[in-house]
């Protein structure tokens, strides 16, 4: 039953011009707010731990606004799937073009970060423009959908692998080729595939996998993500600090979370703060999130 739902709101909200679906995407998260919600609990609990400094009532808006911005994010999806190579009509400017011009000049692999930010799957589709592209791909829980995803995010070219050995491998290879992968690093990995390092001083379970493939590869690395304008949306780029590059891998992850920890910077009512970022905990650590009880 929730697949066919799911396919049935995307099949009707994939055809609403942009300015519509986000003024419904904006209402969704506003009733979420007003309802009190799991995900605006788990929202004023994650800003709360990274922003301990900021005034209440500063915060208590920027949450407001993450949920709508959420909101906006799930009825732009399938607007953009159905749009396929139209969609990057939606961009204006990208800004760092010429970080992204300089990396694929330079001949070697390019590992494409791209957090939940903003429009990720705009993001993926602009970065799979620029060549051959292999994205890592997670099945969603519906399986009714899969292939609905899995066509809106290849529209470009883009060749999707799934999240384990074999997919792994494909990526190491279109590294060594040359070619671009696309990766969300901000995803709470098995405790197997993964460090802790801070995220905005908080300890979070951070993959080792974007450390394992640039060692292997001699790949170099960039953040993309599609920041929402009231037009549509601008592309930025972002380099990341040498330290990204250290051998030591705990070393390399804190600057993975830090380069993140820039993007979201620059736009935090974009980021999607309803996720359980800090579920996992180092021993001896408290728990991050509570039971909810909506009063």
């Amino acid at each position: 039953m929730t697949s066919t739902l799911l396919k049935l709101f995307i099949a009707i909200t994939s055809r609403l011009p942009l300015p519509l679906a986000r003024l419904l995407g904006r209402l969704a998260g506003e009733v979420s707010w007003r309802l009190n919600t799991r995900a605006r609990f788990i929202t004023s609990i994650n800003l709360e731990l990274c922003f301990p400094g900021m005034d209440g009532r500063a915060r208590e808006r920027l949450a407001r606004s993450s949920l709508q911005h959420w909101g906006m994010t799930i009825f732009e999806i399938p607007v953009i799937w159905h749009r396929g190579l139209k969609a990057l009509d939606l961009i204006g400017d990208v800004h760092g073009e010429d970080k992204v011009r300089r990396q694929l000049a330079s001949g070697k692999g390019t590992i494409m970060l791209s957090p939940h930010l903003g429009n990720w799957e705009l993001a993926g589709l602009w970065a799979s423009t620029l060549g051959p592209t292999t994205i890592l791909y997670q099945p969603p829980r519906q399986q009714g959908v899969e292939h609905i995803t899995r066509v809106g995010r290849a529209k470009a070219g883009a060749t999707l692998v799934p999240t384990n050995l074999r997919g792994v491998s494909a990526l190491i290879k279109a590294l060594k080729r040359g070619e671009i992968t696309g990766i969300l690093p901000d995803m709470e990995p098995d405790p197997a595939s993964g460090v802790f390092a801070p995220f905005f001083g908080v300890p979070a379970l951070t993959m080792t996998l974007v450390h394992n493939l640039q060692e292997r590869s001699g790949a170099g690395v960039l953040l993309a993500f599609a920041r929402r304008t009231a037009a549509g949306f601008d592309i930025e780029i972002l380099e990341p600090e040498p330290a990204l590059y250290d051998p030591d891998a705990a070393t390399s992850v804190a600057a993975l979370n830090r380069l993140v920890e820039r993007s979201v910077e620059m736009a935090p009512e974009q980021y999607q703060w309803e996720y359980k970022r800090f579920k996992q905990q180092p021993d001896g650590q408290p728990k991050r999130y509570p039971r909810h009880s909506r009063k």
